[in-house]
């Protein structure tokens, strides 16, 4: 496990990075931010060390290709549907009580 110093400055120097990445592929703020706060835990937990900044943001950028990946793909964002889709799709009954 990563200390708390370690992670901090990874977030510091790619948070963008990975929020940017995340919204291009999800196009949604709150699956970004479940997205990227799970990226940021992989990394804490990740023990192998980094040899470059480079191997790190390589490591960063392909974690987050795939969380976002797992994401799309996930049978609840399949099958989920948005309260506006929902509604559009009720049937409209008329007023006959006037």
């Amino acid at each position: 496990m990563r200390s708390e110093q370690e992670t901090n400055r990874a977030l510091e120097k790619h948070a963008d990075t990975v929020r940017r990445i995340c919204f291009v592929h999800l196009k949604n703020y709150h699956d970004t931010e479940d997205v990227f706060q799970e990226v940021f835990v992989k990394y804490l937990l990740h023990d192998a060390p980094f040899y470059s900044d480079e191997h790190e943001r390589a490591w960063l950028v392909r974690v987050t290709i795939n969380a976002c990946k797992d994401t799309l793909k996930s049978f609840f964002k399949k099958n989920a549907k948005s309260l506006d889709d929902l509604a559009s799709e009720l049937p409209v009954f008329e007023d006959r009580h006037r």
